[in-house]
């Protein structure tokens, strides 16, 4: 926090609290904005998070893309084994006649 800023609110609290009440409350108020500084993220953090979750959203979408295919596979060997079982059926049917 600036002087100016402090100086400023010891002036405000001071008339309302009395000096001594007015310069506690600055301190804690002083100690409370430094800690949070020390608590904020820079742009530099944002941007490393910003590309660990792009890495993160690709691993999912190679991942889904591979699953995807899978099923699409397994589902066509499943309707393809089905329609010679089906035709297998027909023709058995058909010969018994």
């Amino acid at each position: 926090m600036r002087s100016a800023e402090v100086m400023e609110l010891f002036n405000i609290f001071s008339e309302t609290w009395g000096k001594e009440k007015a310069q506690l409350v600055v301190k804690d108020i002083e100690s409370m904005m430094n800690d949070t500084r020390g608590e904020l993220a820079t742009k530099g953090d944002l941007r490393e998070v910003e590309l660990k979750l792009t890495k993160e959203i690709e691993q999912v979408r190679l991942d889904l893309t591979k699953e995807i295919e899978q099923v699409r596979s397994s589902v066509i060997k499943w309707v393809a084994g089905l329609i010679v079982a089906q035709t297998g059926v027909i023709i058995t049917l058909v010969l018994l006649k």
